[in-house]
């Protein structure tokens, strides 16, 4: 369907769609079929790819020709398009060109904006003056009805009762295409700092819908530290299949950057000779942390607990902490209590980030400090430290050994999925 619009300058803006074009013979000025439009090739530019040529097949043989803003208008409307002393190149695609059908038609493409992925039906151009714009692609079940040649009759029949179709477009800005070839040329032009705007929940439900290879693509190319919060929300199923096919390097950065405890789940869920080739690429401090919570029983404290958290020694001035504070923040996702240890390293009293913040600087942590500490034991059931967190209504609780060493933390957000169960049975209690 070809849509003419006329802009208050008298010039013409045309609109089409790449199954208006696709199949159509094309004839030379003389009358000479040419061949039939197999497919069109765009450049990536800085906002929309702009069209350049198309693709002719005939028999065995396949042209393609340069295609100026007029020859686009004529392809689009004629029934019988002739093109004049049309010149057929020996064409290679550069770096950033790439051909539109084969890379977009019924291929999965990740919608930036509504954070979702969908599947391409078609593909809408805007031609003005000499540009010629790939501007939208269509996910909607028209632009299916469309490429079969039935879109006006399935039109008729929604109005017939009382519906009307809506055409479902997803800009190009907020496209990132997945190609099967992850080397593709489109991937490399895209908008992939888009990516980084999601929230981990979102780029979880993406890739948990994308299929392995797929995945594969997306989580190489968003780096470390995005792919680890994605992954911390995505199912440990889906986790467990991404990691067991990334190379042993990538897999290890993405784990450094996870949640110690969420990495530790995760790692005892891969093969063993996988979690041993992952765990020799992985920096010494991050690999001791995920072994010292892979050893520790299921369903106790210590398999909730995290071991990054802020501890200083008692005698440290308040200032000489807020120090410790900015720079373990850059590492830690959270904080809210720094946890006080005396000279045998045994936690002697915790200082909430709020106390620390009002406390004189020149005073010790031992003089603001709560010396009245709540904490679990490694070994402790998951349902003593859902009575500790009910009882207190702290955000985190330390956990600690029998030697009075803080081990670790476990945070009341990061452990509420796994202790709901505990939180109901409690209020039934109550």
């Amino acid at each position: 369907m070809v849509q003419s619009v006329i802009g208050s300058n008298g010039q013409q803006a045309v609109f089409c769609y790449l199954s208006d074009l696709l199949g159509k013979k094309v004839y030379d000025d003389g009358g000479k079929l040419l061949g039939k439009v197999q497919d069109l090739i765009a450049t990536i530019g800085t906002h929309y790819p702009e069209v350049d040529a198309f693709v002719l097949r005939h028999g065995r043989e396949r042209k393609v020709l340069p295609l100026g803003a007029d020859d686009f208008i004529q392809l689009a409307r004629a029934k019988r398009p002739q093109l004049k002393h049309p010149t057929v190149e020996g064409y290679r695609l550069h770096e950033r060109q790439f051909p539109v059908r084969d890379t977009l038609y019924d291929k999965q493409i990740v919608d930036i904006n509504g954070a979702k992925v969908e599947r391409v039906n078609d593909v809408h151009f805007f031609i003005y003056g000499d540009k010629k714009y790939l501007v939208h692609v269509d996910v909607g079940y028209t632009g299916l009805a469309r490429r079969l040649g039935v879109e006006p009759s399935v039109r008729s029949l929604a109005r017939l009762f009382g519906r009307r179709l809506k055409d479902e477009f997803i800009s190009w800005k907020f496209v990132q295409p997945l190609p099967e070839n992850p080397n593709s040329p489109v991937q490399i032009g895209l908008r992939q700092e888009e990516i980084g705007h999601l929230h981990a929940g979102e780029l979880a439900d993406i890739i948990e819908e994308l299929d392995r290879n797929e995945r594969l693509s997306l989580v190489k190319s968003i780096g470390a530290e995005d792919a680890a919060d994605a992954l911390e929300e995505a199912d440990l199923e889906v986790q467990t299949e991404i990691m067991r096919d990334l190379e042993p390097e990538t897999a290890a950065d993405i784990l450094e950057e996870m949640e110690p405890a969420a990495a530790a789940d995760l790692m005892e869920n891969l093969p063993r000779q996988s979690q041993q080739t992952i765990m020799a690429a992985m920096e010494a401090d991050e690999r001791s942390q995920i072994e010292i919570l892979t050893h520790v029983e299921e369903d106790s404290a210590g398999s909730l607990m995290t071991v990054e958290f802020v501890s200083c020694p008692q005698t440290l001035p308040v200032e000489g902490a807020l120090s410790v504070v900015r720079e373990k923040a850059q590492e830690i996702e959270s904080i809210h209590y720094v946890y006080c240890v005396d000279e045998e390293r045994r936690l002697s009293g915790v200082v909430s980030l709020r106390d620390l913040i009002i406390a004189e600087p020149a005073a010790s942590l031992a003089d603001v400090m709560n010396r009245r500490l709540a904490t679990v034991k490694v070994d402790d059931d998951w349902s003593d430290v859902a009575d500790n967190f009910l009882k207190y209504r702290f955000r985190a609780l330390p956990v600690v050994g029998d030697d009075g060493r803080i081990a670790g933390i476990v945070t009341f957000a990061h452990s509420f999925d796994e202790l709901i169960s505990y939180y109901y049975k409690a209020l039934g209690r109550a």
